[in-house]
């Protein structure tokens, strides 16, 4: 993606804004048990938010396995994320795979 530092900063702030405005829905899941959307919600909340880090950096996005692949490669491997915080992004990438497409949870 080849964005001048104008449309990255807006890209930025929306991709932020986007975050904010998904993690806002986890409220009200947990108390009625809508687990699956819970963690739909929160792993696009990180998306979102590693997404945002990305576009900051000038660093391609792609699809959520490519901003998986980058937020590991480019933030965790040079100590800016510690090992647990990568591994909690993958958990919750995967718990929301699982919840949107396994029909037997």
């Amino acid at each position: 993606m080849s964005l001048n530092q104008e449309e990255r900063n807006i890209m930025v702030g929306l991709e932020l804004e986007k975050a904010k405005s998904t993690f806002a829905e986890h409220e009200g899941l947990t108390e009625k048990g809508y687990w699956n959307t819970l963690a739909n919600r929160l792993y696009y909340a990180l998306f979102h938010a590693v997404s945002a880090m990305l576009i900051s950096d000038g660093r391609e996005v792609g699809s959520h396995k490519g901003a998986a692949i980058r937020f590991h490669q480019y933030y965790v491997r040079t100590g800016i994320f510690t090992d647990d915080e990568g591994a909690f992004y993958s958990q919750m990438e995967t718990l929301r795979e699982k919840s949107d497409y396994n029909l037997l949870l």
